[in-house]
């Protein structure tokens, strides 16, 4: 018999629960052969502090090698692939729960925050990069003048 949640947020990580599993059972009739092999959602964090925006990525059992990191305009790439380790396993799933596979989030950078002294670092399978505030707080949002047309496309 299933459990019936009594709070709100309980009835939504059940929904979640139960759509991933759809999402799940759908790729797996798209005839790939590696099961738990399919787009990986690393979850993640971003706050900020005093004087710097951190993003903190959950990858864990990914290598350091596996693993890329971008800017792109004002926005942090991270991307990676894991693999499952081959050769361990002699037998067939009764049940696989981990993913495996490329994943690729974006993040967009705070304008404030100093991309060139930005940093990373992995460890105990979270990836945690750090971007400083700017020193100089320039304005970021400004008024645009409107200027009246004459009314001919001009």
């Amino acid at each position: 018999m299933p459990v019936i949640p009594k709070d709100p947020l309980e009835w939504l990580a059940l929904f979640r629960q139960q759509i991933n599993e759809i999402f799940n059972y759908l790729s797996s009739l798209d005839g790939k052969t590696n099961l738990g092999e399919h787009e990986y959602i690393p979850l993640l964090d971003v706050y900020e502090t005093a004087d710097k925006f951190i993003v903190e990525v959950e990858l864990p059992g990914f290598e350091t090698s596996s693993l890329a990191l971008s800017i792109c305009c004002n926005t942090l790439v991270v991307e990676g692939m894991k693999r499952e380790a081959s050769g361990n396993r002699k037998g067939s799933y009764i049940c696989l729960e981990r993913h495996f596979g490329r994943f690729c989030r974006t993040v967009e950078i705070p304008p404030t925050a100093d991309v060139e002294g930005v940093t990373a670092k992995y460890e105990k399978g979270v990836l945690s990069v750090a971007f400083p505030r700017l020193k100089d707080k320039k304005v970021i949002i400004r008024d645009i003048p409107i200027e009246q047309g004459d009314g001919n496309g001009k």
